[in-house]
């Protein structure tokens, strides 16, 4: 397992300096171009959807986790178990990395006296249970890798994918700046079925937490099993 902590870590201070490159790239932007002050531009939308945008990032790095990362560290003689161990080690340095990001990234307007930003204030954090967006932080690497396992078979079926999954996460992105745009979840919330929307974050919940358990199932399992090409 050593062995493939050391071969990880190549890769993972690299990954981790550019997630912090673009946080301060889009910090001194918004102090730059008035973000503080009320100005809406296209800082403004980075900092709102800055936590969406390092689940991008982190899918991208789950891919390379189960498909670069893979092939190179078993051609090197790395035990199949111990990387799959490596991996979880490196999936949770990723996510607490990304979390205490957000969690500064958040705090900068309470710190800072910045103009409320409106937009988006329950992903930065506001009204979110604690452990959240860590566990989606986690939940998105473990679909990176299940995409990567499935391009490292089938190029096209892993590229459709890999497409299919970057589309959703677009799609996303943009019903989420909708749904706050408009209130709809305040309405929703607060209207005659109000009971069965507030449950919603707890079954999606569900949901996501038996994603994560299967889709780490199928890596463990594919790992076992893999032959390098």
């Amino acid at each position: 397992m050593v062995k493939s902590t050391r071969f990880l870590s190549q890769f993972i201070w690299a990954n981790l300096a550019a997630i912090v490159c673009f946080a301060m790239i889009v910090v001194v932007g918004c102090y730059v171009t008035g973000v503080p002050q009320g100005a809406n531009n296209l800082f403004r939308s980075y900092y709102s959807a800055f936590p969406l945008m390092e689940l991008f990032i982190l899918y991208f790095y789950g891919f390379a986790l189960c498909t670069n990362n893979l092939n190179l560290a078993l051609a090197f003689g790395a035990k199949r178990r111990d990387f799959f161990w490596g991996i979880q080690g490196v999936m949770l340095l990723y996510t607490a990395a990304c979390w205490l990001i957000q969690v500064l990234i958040s705090i900068l307007p309470r710190l800072g006296g910045w103009t409320d930003l409106g937009r988006w204030g329950w992903v930065l954090g506001d009204g979110l249970p604690v452990g959240t967006y860590p566990f989606l932080c986690v939940l998105v690497l473990v679909l990176g890798g299940l995409s990567g396992l499935v391009m490292a078979r089938s190029r096209v079926g892993g590229t459709v994918l890999s497409v299919v999954a970057v589309l959703l996460m677009i799609a996303l992105c943009a019903f989420l700046f909708i749904l706050a745009d408009i209130g709809l979840w305040e309405f929703l919330v607060n209207g005659e079925y109000g009971g069965l929307w507030g449950n919603l974050p707890y079954i999606l919940g569900a949901a996501a937490l038996l994603i994560f358990l299967v889709g780490e199932a199928v890596i463990w399992r594919t790992v076992k099993g893999y032959v390098v090409r």
